[in-house]
């Protein structure tokens, strides 16, 4: 079994997206599934559609949502939703692509030692002066 150390220089920093389904960015979610269906080898010998028929149904299923409160039944008009199959997929597939972009475009003195992500709950370990030079937001 191997561990996780903090050296004294480092930092232990948790992160949690808030509100993940919600918040998912649908327009964008859908061109990173796309290019990855486009780039995938594979997809002809699963499947009879192409990766245009697989987004033009993904799109129709997260931007057709509709739901009642109060006895009025309202669109939602952002995000993915809540309860949905495919809102699961969609936003792992867009947390897997934050990620890898921000862990490469990071500048090296802010890389992470450690990175782990479930969902949306991150754990990660950086040096305490990468700490010291990220903006407050």
């Amino acid at each position: 079994m191997t561990g996780v150390y903090i050296d004294d220089g480092d930092i232990f920093n948790s992160h949690d997206v808030v509100s993940l389904f919600t918040n998912t960015p649908i327009e964008k979610c859908l061109d990173i599934i796309k290019t990855r269906l486009e780039d995938d080898n594979t997809l002809k010998e699963r499947t009879k559609l192409n990766a245009d028929d697989i987004i033009e149904l993904l799109q129709f299923i997260l931007t057709t949502t509709y739901f009642s409160f109060r006895g009025h039944i309202y669109r939602q008009i952002f995000g993915a939703a809540m309860g949905s199959p495919v809102s699961a997929i969609v936003a792992n597939l867009f947390m897997e692509w934050l990620e890898k972009e921000a862990i490469m475009t990071a500048p090296i003195d802010c890389k992470p030692k450690f990175w782990r992500r479930y969902v949306d709950d991150v754990l990660e370990i950086i040096q305490r002066t990468a700490h010291r030079n990220l903006p407050i937001t």
